[in-house]
């Protein structure tokens, strides 16, 4: 018998979200509709009527893909809130569409793709020009996308 084993783990998922009570949703917070993270961008709330309790209307937007999706959920109820993180990366090169980036730890990091639209081609002309620059990229739910870059102030 051999002494080795394989191990495979696997990530559940369950911390990518946090339950929030829909009443305490603001615009510009963040909410899974439909299994996808979105931007609040409108929030209203109807009163309670007769026979039922009130309801809050959610219009929200896509944050990877800029959808507009809607919620209708009541006030007392629980939604999902996904964890968002912004983090940015200094540009070390482009190699066949692929960001190589570098964050203040000194991890590189390879594997994101150079965005189709305006902010690709603000990178590739800053990166052509040999300017320095700072990537940000927005990540949840085991997604990510490079949402600006600036230019990058070198400390004397």
């Amino acid at each position: 018998m051999s002494d080795e084993f394989e191990v495979e783990t696997t990530d559940s998922g369950a911390s990518m979200s946090t339950p929030v009570q829909t009443s305490t949703m603001k615009k510009g917070s963040h909410i899974l509709i439909k299994g996808r993270p979105c931007k609040v961008d409108n929030i209203s709330t109807s009163k309670p009527g007769k026979h039922g309790s009130a309801k809050c209307h959610l219009v929200a937007i896509d944050i990877f893909t800029g959808k507009k999706m809607e919620e209708i959920s009541p006030a007392h109820a629980t939604v999902h809130s996904p964890i968002v993180k912004r983090i940015e990366y200094n540009l070390v090169d482009i190699e066949d569409g692929f960001l190589s980036l570098i964050c203040e730890s000194g991890d590189m990091k390879e594997d994101v793709r150079l965005p189709e639209n305006d902010i690709g081609t603000k990178i590739k002309d800053m990166h052509d020009t040999g300017s320095p620059c700072i990537v940000t990229i927005i990540a949840a739910m085991g997604e990510e996308a490079v949402i600006d870059c600036k230019y990058e102030v070198l400390k004397d």
